[in-house]
């Protein structure tokens, strides 16, 4: 699953993208736009369902950019 998000930095955000990985049942999720200057395993716990994830991601430079990937780690 892929999404341009247009920023992470709202929690309701990153509750939805969570609902739509968990009601899907998706096990990769790449991220565009995240705006993130920093990616914790917080915002990661925020994002991913279960507890086994692991992730991958590129800081925003200024109030643009910034990737994230994430994934079920008993699977890659």
């Amino acid at each position: 699953m892929s999404f341009n998000v247009r920023g992470l930095g709202k929690r309701m955000k990153r509750s939805e993208i969570k609902r739509m990985i968990n009601k899907n049942g998706i096990e990769i999720c790449c991220i565009q736009e995240s705006k993130l200057e920093h990616m914790g395993s917080r915002i990661g716990n925020e994002l991913w369902p279960k507890k086994e994830f692991d992730w991958a991601w590129k800081e925003a430079e200024g109030r643009a950019g910034g990737l994230v990937s994430i994934w079920n780690s008993t699977l890659f």
